[in-house]
């Protein structure tokens, strides 16, 4: 229907884990680091296409952190079995960096990640598109206005 043509499942993915777009490709989707634009600047898609949305990008986030947490968790057994004397204070605090850090680092990707997984899963409708269409020619009249 519009401009924009449907890219591949790989390619989506590619581009969320860029924090970019998943349908064209276009960066800067978040105004700060924790905030997310509604639409995308460059074909207008909505990203929080229904209520709770952003649940699938909070699993990612916490299975991401849970899966740092667990390596940590293995290193340190790892390294307790080849040495029983080994410290374990430097791995409950590699532990606890990775708990407190990770969500807050991987956030944004979390997010784009997420919206590549659900546009893979769930493709726009006719409705969707022509909002996400609307919307593009109105950024592209604003950016002309400039």
């Amino acid at each position: 229907m519009g401009g924009v043509p449907d890219p591949s499942v790989v390619m989506m993915l590619c581009r969320g884990v860029r924090k970019k777009c998943p349908r064209c490709g276009t960066g800067h989707l978040f105004r700060h680091w924790f905030r997310m634009v509604e639409r995308c600047p460059g074909c207008g898609y909505r990203f929080q296409r229904e209520e709770g949305f952003q649940l699938g990008g909070y699993v990612i986030n916490f299975g991401v952190t849970e899966g740092l947490v667990c390596v940590v968790v293995g290193v340190y057994i790892v390294a307790a079995a080849a040495n029983p004397d080994a410290a374990v204070w430097p791995i409950v605090l590699a532990g606890i960096l990775a708990a407190v850090v990770t969500p807050l680092l991987f956030f944004p990707f979390s997010r784009t990640i997420w919206a590549a997984i659900d546009l893979t899963l769930t493709p726009l409708t006719v409705l969707e598109q022509a909002e996400a269409e609307t919307a593009r020619a109105a950024f592209r009249e604003e950016r002309s206005a400039d």
